[in-house]
Protein backbone atom coordinates (compact mmCIF):
# COMPACT_ATOMS: atom_id res chain seq x y z
CA UNK A 1 0.00 0.00 0.00
CA UNK A 2 1.42 3.41 -0.93
CA UNK A 3 1.40 6.28 1.20
CA UNK A 4 -0.44 9.56 -0.11
CA UNK A 5 1.97 11.95 -1.43
CA UNK A 6 2.66 15.00 0.01
CA UNK A 7 1.33 18.44 -1.77
CA UNK A 8 4.27 20.64 -2.67
CA UNK A 9 4.99 23.60 -0.63
CA UNK A 10 4.15 26.90 -2.25
CA UNK A 11 7.61 28.28 -1.78
CA UNK A 12 9.10 25.21 -2.96
CA UNK A 13 11.16 26.53 -6.50
CA UNK A 14 10.31 23.26 -8.44
CA UNK A 15 6.49 23.36 -8.07
CA UNK A 16 4.78 24.30 -11.28
CA UNK A 17 1.48 26.49 -11.44
CA UNK A 18 -1.28 26.17 -13.55
CA UNK A 19 -2.66 28.85 -15.52
CA UNK A 20 -5.15 29.59 -13.11
CA UNK A 21 -3.15 29.58 -10.17
CA UNK A 22 -0.29 31.57 -11.94
CA UNK A 23 -2.85 34.49 -12.60
CA UNK A 24 -4.06 34.40 -9.20
CA UNK A 25 -0.28 34.69 -8.18
CA UNK A 26 0.25 37.77 -9.96
CA UNK A 27 -2.95 40.07 -9.29
CA UNK A 28 -2.14 38.93 -5.50
CA UNK A 29 1.58 40.63 -5.96
CA UNK A 30 0.40 43.54 -7.67
CA UNK A 31 -1.87 44.34 -4.99
CA UNK A 32 0.45 43.62 -1.98
CA UNK A 33 2.72 45.75 -4.19
CA UNK A 34 0.42 48.57 -4.32
CA UNK A 35 -0.45 48.05 -0.18
CA UNK A 36 3.77 48.42 0.56
CA UNK A 37 4.44 51.46 -1.40
CA UNK A 38 1.62 52.89 0.19
CA UNK A 39 2.50 51.85 3.64
CA UNK A 40 6.27 52.28 3.18
CA UNK A 41 6.11 55.78 2.00
CA UNK A 42 2.96 58.30 1.64
CA UNK A 43 4.88 61.30 0.31
CA UNK A 44 5.25 59.70 -3.10
CA UNK A 45 8.88 58.75 -5.03
CA UNK A 46 11.73 60.91 -6.09
CA UNK A 47 12.90 60.68 -9.62
CA UNK A 48 15.85 58.96 -8.53
CA UNK A 49 13.49 56.20 -7.04
CA UNK A 50 11.67 55.96 -10.05
CA UNK A 51 14.48 55.37 -12.10
CA UNK A 52 15.68 52.56 -9.88
CA UNK A 53 12.50 50.92 -10.32
CA UNK A 54 12.71 51.42 -14.09
CA UNK A 55 16.29 49.75 -13.91
CA UNK A 56 14.83 46.76 -11.99
CA UNK A 57 12.52 46.34 -14.44
CA UNK A 58 14.56 46.42 -17.38
CA UNK A 59 12.94 50.17 -18.82
CA UNK A 60 15.84 53.22 -19.70
CA UNK A 61 16.16 55.20 -16.57
CA UNK A 62 16.81 58.30 -19.50
CA UNK A 63 13.01 57.38 -20.42
CA UNK A 64 11.57 57.97 -16.83
CA UNK A 65 13.31 61.44 -16.80
CA UNK A 66 11.54 62.21 -20.18
CA UNK A 67 8.14 60.98 -18.95
CA UNK A 68 8.48 63.35 -15.68
CA UNK A 69 9.36 66.24 -17.72
CA UNK A 70 6.39 66.24 -19.85
CA UNK A 71 4.19 65.54 -17.01
CA UNK A 72 5.75 69.09 -15.81
CA UNK A 73 5.24 70.85 -19.51
CA UNK A 74 2.35 72.77 -20.76
CA UNK A 75 -0.18 71.33 -22.41
CA UNK A 76 -1.48 71.97 -26.30
CA UNK A 77 -5.27 73.80 -25.95
CA UNK A 78 -8.07 71.32 -25.91
CA UNK A 79 -9.84 70.44 -29.18
CA UNK A 80 -12.26 73.11 -31.07
CA UNK A 81 -15.45 71.43 -30.75
CA UNK A 82 -16.12 73.37 -33.90
CA UNK A 83 -13.21 72.37 -35.70
CA UNK A 84 -12.67 68.92 -34.13
CA UNK A 85 -9.22 69.01 -33.17
CA UNK A 86 -6.78 71.58 -31.23
CA UNK A 87 -6.33 74.62 -32.92
CA UNK A 88 -2.57 75.14 -31.52
CA UNK A 89 -0.33 72.50 -30.69
CA UNK A 90 2.62 73.56 -27.55
CA UNK A 91 5.29 71.00 -26.47
CA UNK A 92 7.86 72.42 -24.12
CA UNK A 93 11.15 70.31 -22.09
CA UNK A 94 13.35 71.25 -19.71
CA UNK A 95 17.01 70.25 -18.92
CA UNK A 96 19.32 70.45 -16.21
CA UNK A 97 22.36 72.22 -17.34
CA UNK A 98 23.01 74.64 -20.25
CA UNK A 99 23.42 73.53 -23.96
CA UNK A 100 26.69 74.89 -25.36
CA UNK A 101 26.16 76.97 -28.28
CA UNK A 102 28.17 74.36 -30.41
CA UNK A 103 25.27 71.64 -30.61
CA UNK A 104 22.73 74.06 -32.54
CA UNK A 105 24.04 73.05 -35.98
CA UNK A 106 23.31 69.46 -35.33
CA UNK A 107 19.75 70.34 -33.51
CA UNK A 108 18.70 72.47 -36.84
CA UNK A 109 20.04 69.51 -38.88
CA UNK A 110 17.50 67.18 -37.17
CA UNK A 111 14.81 69.65 -37.49
CA UNK A 112 15.31 70.34 -41.33
CA UNK A 113 15.32 66.34 -41.55
CA UNK A 114 12.76 65.72 -39.74
CA UNK A 115 10.20 68.22 -41.35
CA UNK A 116 11.84 68.25 -44.95
CA UNK A 117 12.21 72.10 -45.34
CA UNK A 118 14.97 74.15 -44.46
CA UNK A 119 13.04 77.11 -42.39
CA UNK A 120 14.72 80.62 -41.42
CA UNK A 121 17.38 79.98 -38.23
CA UNK A 122 18.11 83.05 -36.08
CA UNK A 123 19.92 83.81 -32.79
CA UNK A 124 18.43 86.27 -30.37
CA UNK A 125 21.28 86.02 -27.43
CA UNK A 126 21.76 82.75 -26.53
CA UNK A 127 18.38 81.66 -27.86
CA UNK A 128 18.11 79.45 -30.72
CA UNK A 129 14.80 79.91 -33.12
CA UNK A 130 13.75 78.07 -36.01
CA UNK A 131 10.78 78.89 -37.97
CA UNK A 132 9.04 77.59 -41.13
CA UNK A 133 9.67 79.62 -44.24
CA UNK A 134 7.20 81.47 -46.81
CA UNK A 135 7.06 80.51 -49.97
CA UNK A 136 6.85 81.77 -53.93
CA UNK A 137 6.83 85.06 -54.70
CA UNK A 138 5.10 88.59 -55.03
CA UNK A 139 1.48 86.84 -55.07
CA UNK A 140 1.57 83.65 -55.02
CA UNK A 141 3.61 83.80 -52.06
CA UNK A 142 2.44 81.38 -49.31
CA UNK A 143 3.39 80.68 -45.64
CA UNK A 144 3.53 76.58 -45.26
CA UNK A 145 3.42 76.48 -42.00
CA UNK A 146 3.23 78.87 -38.55
CA UNK A 147 5.50 76.04 -37.24
CA UNK A 148 8.53 78.20 -34.23
CA UNK A 149 11.07 75.81 -32.99
CA UNK A 150 12.82 77.60 -29.85
CA UNK A 151 15.74 75.98 -27.82
CA UNK A 152 17.04 78.55 -24.57
CA UNK A 153 19.43 78.07 -22.51
CA UNK A 154 19.15 80.27 -19.32
CA UNK A 155 19.63 79.76 -15.09
CA UNK A 156 21.17 76.30 -15.70
CA UNK A 157 18.45 74.90 -17.65
CA UNK A 158 18.01 74.60 -21.43
CA UNK A 159 14.30 74.92 -22.18
CA UNK A 160 12.80 72.73 -25.55
CA UNK A 161 9.46 74.61 -27.24
CA UNK A 162 8.00 73.59 -30.16
CA UNK A 163 4.61 75.59 -31.29
CA UNK A 164 2.30 75.39 -34.51
CA UNK A 165 -0.80 77.06 -34.73
CA UNK A 166 -3.13 74.85 -37.04
CA UNK A 167 -5.42 78.02 -38.05
CA UNK A 168 -4.14 78.39 -41.32
CA UNK A 169 -4.32 74.42 -42.10
CA UNK A 170 -8.37 75.06 -40.51
CA UNK A 171 -9.35 77.59 -42.78
CA UNK A 172 -7.75 76.49 -46.04
CA UNK A 173 -9.69 73.07 -45.15
CA UNK A 174 -12.85 74.37 -43.97
CA UNK A 175 -12.67 77.48 -46.92
CA UNK A 176 -12.20 74.85 -49.74
CA UNK A 177 -15.07 72.43 -48.77
CA UNK A 178 -17.20 74.27 -46.74
CA UNK A 179 -17.09 77.88 -48.50
CA UNK A 180 -15.61 76.22 -52.41
CA UNK A 181 -18.01 72.75 -52.54
CA UNK A 182 -20.41 72.97 -50.42
CA UNK A 183 -21.50 76.89 -51.97
CA UNK A 184 -21.33 75.38 -55.21
CA UNK A 185 -23.58 72.17 -54.46
CA UNK A 186 -25.79 74.34 -52.35
CA UNK A 187 -26.46 76.51 -55.86
CA UNK A 188 -27.15 73.29 -57.75
CA UNK A 189 -28.99 72.24 -54.92
CA UNK A 190 -31.08 75.20 -54.51
CA UNK A 191 -31.83 75.17 -58.14
CA UNK A 192 -32.86 71.66 -58.14
CA UNK A 193 -35.11 72.26 -55.66
CA UNK A 194 -36.45 75.32 -57.09
CA UNK A 195 -36.84 74.31 -60.61
CA UNK A 196 -37.71 70.32 -60.68
CA UNK A 197 -39.75 70.31 -57.02
CA UNK A 198 -41.09 73.67 -57.22
CA UNK A 199 -40.61 73.76 -53.37
CA UNK A 200 -38.72 76.52 -51.45
CA UNK A 201 -38.94 74.26 -48.48
CA UNK A 202 -37.04 71.38 -50.53
CA UNK A 203 -34.57 73.66 -51.76
CA UNK A 204 -33.78 75.25 -48.35
CA UNK A 205 -33.54 71.47 -47.06
CA UNK A 206 -30.95 70.55 -49.66
CA UNK A 207 -28.72 73.85 -49.21
CA UNK A 208 -28.88 72.54 -45.73
CA UNK A 209 -27.99 68.88 -46.43
CA UNK A 210 -25.21 69.84 -48.90
CA UNK A 211 -24.08 72.19 -45.92
CA UNK A 212 -23.63 69.91 -43.09
CA UNK A 213 -22.09 67.27 -45.33
CA UNK A 214 -19.37 69.33 -46.43
CA UNK A 215 -18.56 70.24 -43.23
CA UNK A 216 -18.83 66.85 -41.53
CA UNK A 217 -16.28 66.22 -44.50
CA UNK A 218 -14.14 69.11 -43.85
CA UNK A 219 -14.18 68.16 -39.72
CA UNK A 220 -12.88 64.61 -40.62
CA UNK A 221 -10.12 65.97 -42.69
CA UNK A 222 -8.42 68.59 -40.56
CA UNK A 223 -8.77 66.35 -37.39
CA UNK A 224 -7.07 63.43 -39.56
CA UNK A 225 -4.44 66.15 -40.56
CA UNK A 226 -4.21 67.47 -37.47
CA UNK A 227 -3.41 64.14 -35.95
CA UNK A 228 -0.66 63.69 -38.47
CA UNK A 229 0.94 66.92 -37.10
CA UNK A 230 1.05 65.80 -33.59
CA UNK A 231 2.65 62.58 -34.26
CA UNK A 232 5.00 64.40 -36.16
CA UNK A 233 5.94 66.88 -33.78
CA UNK A 234 5.68 64.45 -30.92
CA UNK A 235 8.30 62.66 -32.52
CA UNK A 236 10.49 65.46 -33.55
CA UNK A 237 10.44 66.58 -29.68
CA UNK A 238 11.89 63.03 -28.62
CA UNK A 239 14.55 63.28 -31.41
CA UNK A 240 16.11 66.49 -30.42
CA UNK A 241 15.39 66.10 -26.25
CA UNK A 242 17.71 62.94 -27.33
CA UNK A 243 20.22 65.23 -28.62
CA UNK A 244 20.21 67.47 -25.83
CA UNK A 245 20.10 64.82 -23.13
CA UNK A 246 23.42 63.35 -24.90
CA UNK A 247 24.90 66.99 -25.29
CA UNK A 248 24.50 67.70 -21.28
CA UNK A 249 25.77 64.31 -19.91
Amino acid sequence: MSLPTAPTPPDDPARRFDDREVGLIIQRAGELQKTEFARRDRGGMSLAELEQVAREAGLDPALVRRAAREIDAPASPPASRLAGAPMRLIYELSFDGELPVDEYEPLVAEIRRSLGEAGLVGTLGRTLTWSAADTGFGRHRARRRQLTITVTPRHGRTTLRIEESLSQLAGGVFGGMVGGFGGGASGMGFGLGMGVLHSAAAATGIVGGVLLVSYAGARGLFSFLATRRKHQLEQLRDRLAEHIERALR
